[in-house]
């Protein structure tokens, strides 16, 4: 990554990233017709460009996600008299409504600045994760828990370091964080951003190209409306908006900038991880069990990237359990692969939506608590991080943007299947088995197959996008 790379970026992977706004109310059916841009390619969803409107409304927080409750039984069916809400619209089925949001007021942003330069993995070890997931299949992906929340308290110790190559930079409690206005400049002539606001606690940067919205004090930040966990809530010091430096080198950098992903390698060949099997049945849902569900859906994908060019290779294809040291080292063993696992979630009853986890960076904590902790020195996956992170919105994206599905986020977790691969990869998490109307689309061939081939392309853009890195190479 150097100081010239806005000159180097090639003019179609500009193209490729322009997103036009994707207003939560879309209509899917359409998308792939209305987007240019990069997001077209790497994540495969968007609509048309809105004018934003001279004075934004600040974006309101989601309601709070309700506590598991206890699993249900495998034979118990929904007890409404209505049919389950039915929210793939591209097979004609009734389309659900999200809240618009509105998009924030323009102004001119302009200058470009040298890149700060990304800190190495200081150590690789063998997975550091909890011992929930170091037993057999249990723990790793039970029941969901609440999203854990960072504190918000700042330091007293406040830093404000020199310029570095154009770069804003200001440790608080040690931890070293960038300005929005550092971002601003040095993007600003890949994506001409014409938005740059704060209202109250609300922060926008954005152009006809790319929205990125935060919030001062949350990790949550949504680009083009997908939403992304960062390793450190959003800080403010001085009137500034900061980002933490962790989350613009792991996060911001690889999704708004694949083509210059350090360590990308050519691929052809995906490994299709099927969760649990065999005695370990996963979550148990109201139509079926999670290791049927992922099986059929692995075949599923497996049989979407066959038809775009690519190889497969199964971890599992029939109902027996496979070990997740044994997972990590068939995708381990594979050339030129990556690897995607497929598992469902289970929670209360209410609880809804997609979400796909990477890999927690070295010196940041999972998302929750019973994601493996805090990833002090780095483990194996690590050497991936940005290939992963570029994976996960590429693959997660895709889904989002094409289905009325609630977006539950770009996670970050010490999952072991993750810790020790050591091509890039992802867990996917395709819905609760454990909500009646979720679960009956997942039981669905349809949705599977529908599912599938937005992950086919998704992969597919996902390496188009990275195209140029992997040249170099």
């Amino acid at each position: 990554m150097t100081s010239g790379l806005h000159s180097q970026l090639p003019k179609a992977l500009v193209a490729i990233f322009a997103l036009a706004l994707a207003s939560a109310s879309f209509d899917v059916a359409h998308a792939d017709d209305e987007k240019p841009g990069f997001f077209k390619k790497l994540f495969g969803g968007g609509s048309k460009t809105e004018t934003p409107p001279p004075a934004p409304e600040p974006e309101k927080k989601p309601a709070a996600k309700p506590k598991p409750e206890p699993e249900k039984t495998a034979t118990k069916k929904s007890t409404s008299s209505k049919p389950p809400r039915v929210i793939i619209t591209t097979t004609g089925g009734k389309k659900v409504e999200i809240g618009k949001k509105t998009a924030p007021a323009k102004t001119v942003a302009k200058t470009e600045t040298p890149k700060p330069k990304e800190e190495p993995i200081k150590d690789v070890t063998k997975s550091s994760a909890s011992k929930d997931n170091e037993a057999p299949m249990k723990g790793e992906f039970k029941e969901d828990d609440d999203d854990k929340t960072a504190s918000t308290e700042k330091s007293k110790a406040v830093e404000v370091l020199p310029a570095n190559g154009g770069w804003e930079i200001i440790k608080i409690g040690g931890r070293d964080y960038v300005t929005a206005e550092s971002i601003r400049n040095f993007y600003n002539p890949v994506y001409g951003f014409t938005t740059f606001r704060t209202q109250g606690t609300h922060f926008w940067l954005g152009s006809s190209k790319l929205i990125l919205k935060a919030q001062i004090g949350s990790q949550e930040m949504l680009i083009n409306n997908i939403k992304f966990i960062l390793s450190f809530p959003v800080m403010e010091y001085n009137g500034k908006v900061l980002f933490s430096r962790l989350d613009l080198c792991k996060l911001i950098d690889p999704v708004l900038y694949p083509s210059h992903i350090q360590n990308a390698e050519f691929f052809d060949t995906v490994v299709v991880d099927a969760g649990h099997g065999g005695h370990d049945a996963g979550a148990r849902g109201i139509y079926g069990y999670e290791k049927d569900f992922a099986l059929k859906m692995a075949m599923s994908v497996r049989a979407a990237l066959m038809q775009r060019g690519f190889k497969v290779i199964l971890t599992r294809a029939t109902d027996t359990f496979i070990t997740l040291g044994g997972r990590v080292a068939i995708a381990n063993q594979t050339p030129k692969s990556i690897f995607l696992s497929f598992h469902f979630n289970s929670g209360g009853a209410a609880a809804t939506g997609i979400e796909t986890w990477a890999l927690t960076p070295q010196s940041a904590a999972a998302t929750i608590s019973r994601g493996g902790g805090y990833n002090v020195n780095g483990v194996t996956g690590n050497k991936q991080d940005s290939a992963n992170i570029a994976l996960a919105t590429a693959v997660h994206a895709s889904v989002i943007s094409r289905f009325k599905f609630v977006d539950r986020g770009i996670k970050r977790a010490q999952w072991s299947v993750l810790t020790g691969c050591k091509r890039p990869g992802i867990l996917f998490e395709g819905g609760f088995v454990t909500n009646g109307a979720e679960c009956q689309l997942v039981a669905s061939e349809t949705y599977r197959q529908q599912v599938s081939a937005a992950i086919g392309d998704a992969v597919l853009n996902y390496r188009k996008a990275l195209e140029s890195a992997m040249v170099k190479r």
